[in-house]
């Protein structure tokens, strides 16, 4: 009996020590999902404003890959959900609505210098300190809200962020079809395939088109002479034009936004170690005296 009961502990204690390996191995090692977190990651407008339910935009993008609902993030509106639909091929929930992009706005005069706003704010967009007024870095607030509730004199409001150029109405012959007759491509100075780039636009390939030489048109407008369809080329190009320059500046700040939420991050890790320290060498000091 003393040797089945010895027996057993001893499995049992393998059992545990086999399954604290395994899962030490699954936190130190990468795991076939990191490529989707991130490419979901890549994807999610990176506010860090939380009105999802996570601390951030990769805790998100974690839960997102093992099942979350895709509708939890108001700030990337619909265009975020289409792509997350595209990317994970599921469809739950409605698109949230595209929102107004806004930012933060001290009304300085107001400001009593508290600086409790400065520690939610999750990209260290404002500037200032305890008993001075405090300012926020407008190209740098992503509009999250998170430093709202935090003031106690209300004196921070949200501004709409100025709106694009607005675009012009697409002239007559926009949506004709091009029937492959190649009369445009010899008009071109820049020896461009005009119908070739149009393709490419019309099937939201922009990246496509850069790299086939969007940018070098000169917007001459000769292609559209030579159109037998009348289809206004030159305006097509500078529209796709802007649309990928907004599309990159949007990539931009969302990058920058995330690579502040990151220093922030670390900064209050090392903030957090040094006060440890701190702490533990003002322990040990104290032992050691003499009373």
């Amino acid at each position: 009996m003393t040797a089945i009961l010895i027996a057993a502990g001893t499995l049992a204690g393998l059992t545990l020590i086999a399954g604290l390996a395994l899962n030490w191995a699954h936190a130190r090692l990468p795991t076939n999902d990191d490529g989707l977190i991130d490419a979901i990651d890549a994807l999610l407008p990176q506010t860090q404003c939380g009105q999802c339910g996570h601390p951030g935009c990769r805790p998100y993008a974690e839960a997102l890959a093992t099942g979350a609902p895709m509708d939890l993030c108001p700030p990337g509106g619909e265009a975020t959900f289409a792509a997350l639909k595209a990317l994970l091929g599921r469809d739950d929930g409605a698109a949230p609505a595209d929102p107004l992009p806004v930012t933060a706005r001290i009304r300085e005069p107001e400001c009593i210098g508290c600086a409790l706003c400065l520690a939610p704010c999750p990209v260290d967009a404002i500037i200032g300190a305890p008993g001075f007024m405090h300012t926020v870095m407008a190209d740098q607030c992503t509009g999250c809200e998170l430093c709202l509730p935090a003031c106690p004199v209300d004196c921070i409001d949200l501004a709409a962020m100025p709106a694009p150029a607005a675009q012009s109405n697409p002239p007559a012959g926009a949506d004709a079809p091009c029937i492959g007759c190649n009369r445009c491509e010899p008009e071109c100075p820049q020896t461009l395939a005009p119908q070739h780039l149009l393709r490419l636009i019309r099937g939201d390939q922009l990246d496509a088109a850069t790299a086939t030489g969007l940018d070098r048109c000169i917007e001459c407008r000769l292609c559209d002479r030579a159109c037998p369809s009348g289809i206004p080329l030159a305006h097509l190009f500078r529209a796709a034009k802007d649309e990928r320059h907004a599309r990159d500046d949007r990539q931009a700040r969302a990058a920058a936004a995330k690579a502040r939420f990151d220093a922030r991050k670390a900064r209050l890790a090392a903030d957090e170690v040094d006060a440890h320290n701190r702490r533990e060498q003002r322990l040990a000091t104290g032992s050691g005296r003499q009373w």
